[in-house]
Formats: structure tokens, C-alpha cells, sequence
């Protein structure tokens, strides 16, 4: 794809920020080292291609369902940034971000995946606050005893029907509320991605800062129970809130996934309730066999290409790269 010199300039400009990675703990599955700085076209992304592709920070998944992997995460994501000071920021506030930008580097922003690993403990919250978690995915669909949703997520293709009934069900558990809570005071992102519509429902309502739903789909464009519904999203956005877009294809369409059919979602979401509730959140490395659009970090300018070419303006453009993420870590990380 022929990248125009607008694009070009607009890209450069931008803080682009990407609402998920999977890249770290792909690596620990795949018994490979954790060292991002190491190019490897085996895998969507890297440090080297990050850079190249100008993507200023990503929030990096640390950690899920067991502590003492979350444990083993967050040590591979410290050493890559103590280890790597000239490529690498581990960003614990914005201005470590905004400093990553000018010094053309990648900020790291780490992020669980569950509050499952937190095993019903607010102290272990606090001390993965104090080693620099800042967003938090309440659940990875998990449910019950020791989890944050009394209902496990279903993640299939659905109907309009079963996902109003949904909304009805269980939502949070006991404990679920009190992680909400805490992440408030201490300055976390709750993050309601994979969690179920009733959860969804009430985490929105209880969460006094702004929460994300940091990489899924939107339901009318693709109809699966990752997708956020009309409603959802106009709940989502009364809250301040931002939706990253997911580069899944089979989140972009169920039959036919394109460049167009990824920014036909952006348009989606920016038609129904304006441009400064949607970001994109890519899953790079976290989505198995399935080819990503675009199809590594290094292409990431074809992405921007697309939005400029629908007929965004460089306002709009520049909110949906990174501006809308940084204005929810401002109100609620600092």
C-alpha cells in the first residue's frame, strides 16, 4: 500500500497507543525468550518492527489466571526495559509515555488479562500496582468461585435476541466490585473486555474513571459475544470510555475481513457516538493462526492510510492512533 505524505506526517505526529498485546506471554507459551528487541517475523510483533511501524506504546498483557505466571510476566517485561533503556520505557504514567514519544521509543503499560491470578486478594492488587500494573481486564471470560463474574463469558457468534437476554443474567461477584473499587482509588483502568454483558453492565455503572474495553469488535458489524452492542456503546462513551477495535479478523467480519471492513467499524462506532471513545486494540500475538489486519506492527501506517483515505480529519485521525487512550490514562493514571 502507497502511504501518502499526509499519512506520513499525521503517523509521525500521533502517540499511537495499542489497547492489547498478547506478544510477551506468547513467547513464555512458546518456551522462547521474552526479549522483545530481538526481531522474529515469526510472530506479529517485535520492538525492532514496532519502532519502525511508530507505535509509541502498547498495553502489554503480564498476566491472567495464575499469579505465578503473572509473576514471571512482569519480570520479563521489567528486564526488557532495564536491560533495553535505549529502545525501551516501562511506563508507569503518562509522562513516561510522552517521553518514550520524544525519545523514539516504546512505552510498555503493563496489563492483566484477569483478576483470576489476584486470588481474592486486594493486597495482591496493591502490590502489582506498586511493580507498575496499570490497566486491568476484570476477567478473560472466567467465572464463579475465585473469579470476578458469577458467569463464565461465551465467546462465539450470537443473535441481537440472546445478547439482550444476556444483559439480564449474574453479573459480578462480591469480590469483582471490591477489584472495581480499588482500581478506582489506586489509579488502574478497569478493562471490560471478555467480561459478559450483565458484568459489562454493572462494572460501567459502579467504576467511577473513565474503563475500556480494550480489544473487541463491534456486534453490528460482526456478531459475536466480543463485539459491544449499540447500547454498550453508548454506555461505554457516557462513561468517558474508549473501545479498542481489535485487528482479529474474525472480529472485522465473519465472512470477509478487509482493511475496509476494519475501518468500517471505526466509522461505526464515530457515527454513533463520536470520535473521542474509540481507539484500537490490536491482540497482536493473541490470536493463534488467524492472519491479523494489518498483518504485523511494521505495517501499522496502512492502517492510518485507511482512516485517512475514508476522509477522517487529522483531529479525528490522531484521537483514534492514541489520543483517546491517553485521555483516559490522564484521568485515571495521571
Amino acid at each position: 500500500m502507497t502511504i501518502s505524505d499526509r499519512t506520513r506526517e499525521l503517523h509521525s505526529r500521533a502517540i499511537t497507543v495499542d489497547g492489547h498485546n498478547d506478544s510477551i506471554i506468547q513467547r513464555l507459551a512458546d518456551g522462547e525468550s521474552m526479549d522483545l528487541t530481538v526481531r522474529d517475523e515469526r510472530y506479529h510483533f517485535d520492538i525492532p518492527r514496532a519502532l519502525e511501524g511508530g507505535l509509541t506504546c502498547s498495553y502489554f498483557m503480564l498476566g491472567g489466571s495464575k499469579l505465578q505466571q503473572t509473576m514471571e510476566l512482569f519480570d520479563g517485561a521489567w528486564a526488557l526495559a532495564q536491560e533495553h533503556p535505549e529502545q525501551v520505557v516501562y511506563a508507569t504514567c503518562v509522562a513516561d509515555i510522552q517521553r518514550a514519544k520524544a525519545e523514539g521509543k516504546m512505552a510498555i503499560v503493563a496489563m492483566l488479562e484477569s483478576g483470576t491470578c489476584l486470588n481474592e486478594s486486594l493486597a495482591t492488587l496493591r502490590n502489582l500496582y506498586r511493580l507498575g500494573l496499570r490497566v486491568l481486564n476484570l476477567t478473560h471470560g472466567e467465572g464463579g468461585e475465585g473469579t470476578t463474574q458469577i458467569e463464565p463469558s461465551i465467546f462465539d457468534y450470537t443473535t441481537p435476541i440472546a445478547r439482550e437476554a444476556a444483559r439480564r443474567g449474574p453479573g459480578l461477584t462480591d469480590f469483582g466490585r471490591e477489584v472495581i473499587a480499588e482500581c478506582n482509588r489506586l489509579g488502574i483502568i478497569v478493562d471490560l473486555a471478555h467480561a459478559n454483558d450483565a458484568s459489562f453492565y454493572e462494572a460501567v455503572e459502579l467504576s467511577s474513571t473513565p474503563p475500556i474495553f480494550s480489544h473487541g469488535a463491534v456486534f453490528a458489524q460482526s456478531p459475536h459475544w466480543r463485539g459491544l452492542t449499540d447500547d454498550q456503546l453508548r454506555e461505554l462513551a457516557d462513561a468517558g470510555g474508549v473501545i479498542g477495535i481489535a485487528f482479529h479478523p474474525k472480529f472485522i467480519d465473519r465472512d470477509a475481513p478487509s482493511m475496509k471492513r476494519l475501518i468500517d467499524s471505526f466509522e461505526y462506532v464515530i457515527d454513533l457516538v463520536g470520535p473521542d471513545h474509540v481507539g484500537f486494540g490490536a491482540d497482536y500475538d493473541g490470536m493463534g493462526s488467524n492472519v491479523p489486519i494489518p498483518p504485523s506492527i511494521d505495517r501499522l501506517p496502512e492502517f492510518t492510510e485507511a482512516l485517512v483515505a475514508r476522509g477522517f480529519d487529522d483531529e479525528t485521525v490522531l484521537k483514534v492512533l492514541g489520543g483517546n487512550f491517553m485521555r483516559v490514562m490522564e484521568e485515571v493514571i495521571g
